[in-house]
């Protein structure tokens, strides 16, 4: 017997970062354990607990392995393949340093190592002024000179600076030489992996004067030097409902949620993944309702049809789509050009024609 589907509240993981500051608390309303820099809070991670319901207590894996199906839906199992894991993790991440330069393997690359590839995209919430992203490398970089550069601490050089501003939308594929820059706070959705390569660390060092561990035979083993981080250009698919970008692995959308209560309806065929980052929502369903205020994370169950959300708010929506009934139908009924759709979607050429 499943239980009757219910929002789960999640608990996000705090982690503190050399590089992270304290807008997780100042912006996002996240109440940090300590009065040390954080630079990010894991919101849907494996070990992120349900706050409310029958389910308090009990983590993600926990609940996909007693109630797949209830959880995720068939979309949402068929994702967890095959590593039987939640298929999507959700950050926020705030820099006050750049960050190591890094770069994923993709899921071929790093099955192997038991893992999932990782391709993720990023919305930016909060940019200061002349804020910038490491996106890609120049073009016509090699391998042999990226090695070079590498050994010379040097690579700046080398690597495409993007200036970002606040509601950008990147979408990074994996593969790709990526790095937040210092001043932004952005909210990460990818492929649930943590095989990261850390290519490049601007030469620091800790108070010990002990340099982080590098990976750069195993960056330069699944780097692209012809992939770059592209800005997406978001595309409204109905009233206060945009998609930001999309992939074979997730999509991620804005909802606009008026003070009036608007009515959600669900298609039961994958979860989603629910932040609120501006202002505050009531998410109500039969006889009950839960307050989500800024900062908040929470899980829709695929059983749950119908959801009745008051705001006003703001809200990133996250889960793994099926291309073409959520995104190429929808977007092309809503009076999209074709080509406009392939920016959108068809990065990763996983949408071949319109």
């Amino acid at each position: 017997m499943y239980p009757p589907p219910v929002p789960l509240l999640l608990t996000p993981r705090f982690d503190p970062k050399i590089w992270g500051g304290r807008r997780l608390a100042t912006l996002l309303g996240k109440k940090l354990p300590t009065p040390d820099p954080y630079g990010e809070s894991l919101e849907s991670e494996q070990d992120s607990a349900v706050l409310n319901g029958p389910m308090s207590g009990r983590p993600l894996a926990d609940l996909l392995q007693h109630y797949p199906d209830w959880l995720l839906g068939p979309r949402g199992v068929a994702a967890t393949q095959p590593f039987d894991e939640f298929p999507l993790l959700a950050k926020f991440i705030d820099a006050t340093d750049v960050l190591s330069v890094q770069v994923h393997p993709n899921d071929e690359e790093a099955l192997p190592l038991g893992k999932r590839g990782k391709t993720e995209a990023w919305y930016i919430i909060h940019a200061e002024p002349g804020a910038t992203l490491i996106t890609g490398l120049k073009p016509g970089i090699s391998r042999a000179e990226l090695a070079e550069a590498i050994q010379n601490v040097s690579l700046d050089q080398l690597v495409v600076h993007q200036h970002v501003t606040s509601g950008d939308t990147l979408l990074i594929p994996a593969g790709t030489t990526h790095a937040i820059g210092p001043g932004i706070l952005l909210y990460e959705i990818q492929q649930a992996s943590d095989v990261t390569y850390r290519m490049y660390d601007w030469g620091r060092v800790d108070a010990a004067g002990v340099a982080r561990e590098l990976h750069v035979n195993q960056s330069l083993e699944v780097v692209k030097p012809d992939l770059r981080a592209d800005r997406v250009a978001p595309l409204q698919v109905a009233e206060g409902r945009t998609i930001l970008a999309a992939c074979r692995y997730f999509a991620l959308e804005e909802w606009e949620i008026p003070e009036h209560q608007l009515t959600v309806d669900f298609d039961q065929q994958c979860f989603r993944l629910v932040s609120v980052i501006e202002g505050s929502a009531v998410a109500s369903w039969q006889n009950d309702q839960i307050d989500l205020p800024v900062g908040q994370t929470v899980l829709i169950p695929a059983a749950m049809q119908t959801l009745e959300l008051t705001g006003p708010a703001r809200l990133l929506v996250s889960y793994v789509p099926e291309l073409e009934q959520d995104v190429l139908r929808p977007l092309l009924l809503a009076g999209h050009q074709p080509e406009d759709i392939h920016r959108l979607a068809g990065m990763l050429g996983h949408i071949q024609s319109a």
